[in-house]
């Protein structure tokens, strides 16, 4: 798993794009404008601290959405990961695909 080192300022520099996983609208437009290059070179910014849809879906679902995104092309930078969702990706030997920034 990459973590995103604090003098990492070139990461920071791109546009920050946010994405809501609990609105699957969202998730689903962003994977359309990801295909069709609108997001390209834009990496998704995902705070996965307060996500319902981990409590009321599950943890396989947000991984799900998270490899739907990266299918479509993103750059994922994951925040607030908890120990749950860390751990699946890490289970599952998918933390490589993905960037961790942690909290400030």
């Amino acid at each position: 798993m990459r973590a995103l080192p604090s003098s990492a300022p070139a990461a920071l520099a791109l546009p920050l794009t946010t994405l809501d996983l609990d609105e699957t609208a969202a998730v689903e437009a962003a994977c359309t404008q990801l295909r069709s290059s609108l997001l390209a070179h834009q990496p998704l910014h995902i705070d996965c601290g307060h996500l319902r849809c981990q409590r009321t879906l599950g943890v396989s679902h947000v991984v799900s959405q998270l490899l739907r995104l990266r299918q479509a092309g993103a750059s994922i930078w994951l925040r607030n990961v908890n120990d749950p969702l860390r751990r699946c990706l890490q289970l599952l030997q998918l933390g490589s695909l993905f960037h961790f920034a942690d909290a400030s």
